[in-house]
């Protein structure tokens, strides 16, 4: 499938999307919680997304190749 190419960009607007939901659901400003984190704690939210990212990306690629092969019968 050519959705394979698409994967990261879909992740991360699934990402972007949740946590801007968390984030307006718990009535915080996004501007405004952005100076009050340290250097220190973007970096782990960073290290954080990626990681999410990346277990996402393995998740997709493990049960894709179940679907092919299932579709192919």
């Amino acid at each position: 499938m050519s959705d394979s190419n698409q994967n990261p960009l879909f992740t991360g607007k699934i990402i972007d999307l949740l946590v801007s939901d968390i984030l307006r659901k718990n009535g915080i400003n996004i501007e405004k919680g952005k100076t009050n984190l340290s250097p220190e704690q973007k970096q782990l939210i960073k290290d954080l997304v990626n990681d999410l990212s990346q277990q996402v990306d393995a998740f997709v690629s493990k049960e894709n190749p179940t679907k092919n092969a299932d579709d192919s019968k």
